[in-house]
């Protein structure tokens, strides 16, 4: 995430990705729910409201880690270096909850439920807020890092947004089974510029707004393309090789910890999990499940291999507990990979 540029652009573009960002734009519905005129905003965060009506009593929190409010501005408030954040939008021998870091629970974000365009702003912001603090161990990591469990995979973008103003462009790995990188023309149909931001389209959007690096990498990717070759030609202009999941039966294990790696050479990396990586079997509980997937045991042992890499910031999204087995398969490797995002986090600090 160093770099400042991909190819051969300006300058301005570079500088300042915020002023080409897409908007999503919903009729008002004031005339419906009059109070959610104090909510409303026209493309500055400055007004987004994170704060007002977000204290929630009686919170369980990840691994019971310590609630904190991070989104209160005060001289008392607790400082932290990686923070779990909610994101409701329609994520062997050791201890790591005991090493250097000091690790909290921030809640969830407080996302309003009825318009869209206002619930990624609140999103957006509420990653700004947290990542604006003081990390609590500065002599390991001077900005927080933030894990975020969501949540369509939508919110990716917001916390890559967040991410550009402390660390610049990063490289992204993504494990997935749909590449992401379409262009909102082909997945959204071009109807608006609502429709062309989902969660098919934020790493194109990323990409457009000089969010990513040309170092960046899909992992498990199996799904249909919508037009095999000019996707794959907008993936790769977008920065991204790809590592197929049935290349697992030819590489193994080692060979795609090994082609991740060396794609992401020594930059800034943020981790993105779509749940859907995993085979229907050990992951029922998603939106657009696709056979043919890698198990937990193999995308777990993957990312322990990463150890080494900073990363800077990561997500596990998709997660439908609703649609979850009896035993709730889903939500256990769900927390098992949050859990090695954090332990791959505590054992690369990373100084901006």
């Amino acid at each position: 995430m160093s770099s400042k540029m991909l190819l051969s652009v300006s300058v301005i573009f570079v500088l300042c990705p915020s002023l080409f960002a897409r908007e999503i734009v919903f009729p008002p519905v004031d005339a419906v729910y009059p109070y959610l005129s104090s909510l409303r905003v026209d493309g500055s965060l400055d007004d987004v409201d994170i704060v007002t009506g977000s204290q929630f009593s009686g919170l369980t929190t990840f691994a019971h880690l310590p609630y904190v409010n991070c989104f209160v501005d005060n001289d008392d408030a607790q400082k932290y270096d990686i923070a779990f954040l909610g994101a409701p939008f329609d994520t062997l021998g050791e201890n790591t909850f005991e090493d250097w870091a000091s690790i909290v629970d921030c809640g969830d974000a407080p996302l309003t439920f009825l318009d869209n365009t206002v619930a990624l702003k609140q999103l957006e912001k509420a990653h700004k807020v947290i990542s604006a603090r003081a990390a609590a161990t500065t002599r390991k990591s001077s900005i927080p890092r933030i894990i975020t469990l969501g949540g369509d995979h939508t919110t990716t973008l917001a916390a890559l947004r967040s991410t550009y103003a402390h660390w610049g462009q990063v490289s992204v790995i993504h494990f997935d089974s749909h590449i992401d990188t379409w262009d909102p023309k082909t997945i959204g149909g071009g109807i608006s510029h609502y429709a062309g931001v989902n969660h098919g389209t934020f790493l194109h959007l990323a990409h457009e707004e000089g969010l990513i690096r040309n170092t960046s990498i899909h992992a498990g990717i199996r799904a249909p393309l919508v037009r095999p070759k000019g996707d794959l030609r907008n993936d790769i202009r977008c920065g991204f090789e790809i590592v197929r999941a049935r290349d697992i039966d030819r590489i193994g294990i080692s060979g795609v910890i090994e082609k991740l790696k060396s794609r992401i050479g020594d930059t800034n990396v943020y981790v993105s999990v779509d749940i859907d990586v995993l085979d229907p079997a050990f992951a029922p509980a998603t939106g657009t499940a696709e056979v043919g997937g890698w198990t937990t045991r193999e995308l777990l042992s993957i990312l322990d291999g990463l150890k080494g890499i900073r990363i800077i910031g990561g997500d596990i999204v998709e997660v439908a507990p609703i649609y979850d087995s009896a035993g709730e398969i889903t939500v256990l490797a769900a927390a098992e990979i949050a859990h090695s995002l954090m332990t791959l986090m505590v054992h690369e600090p990373v100084q901006a």
